[in-house]
């Protein structure tokens, strides 16, 4: 005999009667409160343990008992041949050093699927995305920087001039000159479609030549699809913290915003890499010194270093700025808006923009000139 404690719901509300089950051999008596309900031992179906929690225990009736997890429950399952796999799951689970060798497993799984797996599955996703995504990307993005920016004041002739001189030996869908005092000299790249580059960055040289090294360097980003590789890499590492976590509002979020997302897009050492890589050999395609790329990114790099403003004269500016916005807006919830659309837009510009200068970049950079 069998004698099992538990809990009896009959199915109509959900309050809960303390009761016992009896099996005795094909017969199977349930007694709870005053009651008692005669069951057949074969029609007991024991549903799979989950750790040491109640078991539910049903039949071809209403109602089902939560049986105790007892060893005379483990027992009965033997012996009736009712069990399944999810006993020796169960039984692993009480087992805390297998415990500890999955969770382990399943970390350095889940690194090395990030590590290796997302950018690869990022990569190839990249390649099948048409054209029209990026030019929509980059025109969203754009649109959400001009809060940031400003039109650029270079003489159109100017510019007209750098754009047949760069776009002739390497063409995007378009390529924009923007005003900016907080970037200073710089450029970026918005997507497959779409470069950036600052009034600043043109009055830095009178070279042409080391202007275009920096459109290649660009130009490299935009063929080789770092953008949108960052921006699935970082969709793709939501989509499995959702499986993880079971948090699935934070990845609608993410998707409803993917042109925002650009601002976890800051280029990896990686991406450098192969933009400096693909600079280079478009540079000694031309016969054109890689050097003039070393120079350029160099000066790019003492202006930053030069007209970095102080933590507190950017926060003095920035009152200022949003005092005279209090001053000619009435609508003070269109200026919050305004002013936390453009707060967002200088954020992401300085992520954007975030080419740091290397040692190793320079040394391949000059290396490679030694080559040529």
């Amino acid at each position: 005999m069998t004698h099992l404690t538990g809990t009896f719901y009959d199915g109509v509300n959900s309050r809960g009667n303390a009761g016992t089950l009896q099996v005795v051999g094909q017969q199977s008596v349930l007694r709870y409160a005053d009651s008692r309900i005669d069951l057949s031992t074969d029609s007991l179906v024991i549903e799979p343990p989950l750790g040491r929690l109640p078991r539910k225990i049903t039949w071809q009736r209403d109602g089902f008992f939560a049986a105790d997890a007892t060893p005379e429950l483990d027992q009965l399952v033997k012996t009736l041949g009712k069990s399944s796999a999810m006993d020796w799951v169960a039984a692993l689970e009480n087992r805390w050093r297998v415990v500890g060798s999955a969770a382990f497993v399943t970390l350095l799984f889940i690194l090395g699927f990030g590590i290796y797996g997302v950018p690869k599955i990022a990569e190839g996703t990249a390649y099948l995305l048409p054209q029209s995504v990026s030019a929509k990307l980059g025109a969203s993005t754009l649109a959400k920087l001009d809060l940031a920016l400003a039109e650029s004041k270079l003489p159109s002739d100017r510019q007209a001039q750098l754009s047949e001189y760069f776009l002739s030996r390497g063409a995007v869908d378009e390529l924009h000159f923007r005003q900016t005092k907080r970037l200073g000299a710089n450029a970026f790249t918005l997507s497959q479609t779409t470069v950036v580059f600052t009034d600043d960055l043109i009055q830095l040289t009178d070279d042409d030549e080391e202007l275009l090294a920096v459109y290649f360097h660009e130009l490299g980003h935009a063929r080789l699809l770092h953008v949108e590789r960052s921006i699935l890499q970082s969709v793709a590492w939501a989509v499995v913290l959702t499986m993880i976590t079971g948090d699935i509002g934070g990845v609608g979020e993410l998707v409803l915003a993917l042109p925002l997302t650009l601002g976890q897009a800051a280029y990896s050492r990686k991406h450098e890499r192969e933009a400096d890589e693909f600079a280079v050999a478009q540079l000694k395609a031309l016969g054109i010194s890689p050097l003039k790329m070393a120079t350029v990114l160099e000066r790019i790099s003492a202006s930053h270093s030069f007209t970095k403003m102080p933590a507190e004269s950017a926060a003095s500016d920035e009152a200022i700025e949003t005092s005279d916005s209090a001053d000619t807006d009435s609508a003070d919830t269109d200026s919050a808006d305004t002013e936390g659309e453009d707060n967002l837009s200088r954020k992401l510009l300085e992520l954007l923009s975030s080419h740091p200068l290397t040692p190793e970049r320079l040394a391949y950079i000059r290396e490679a000139a030694q080559d040529s």
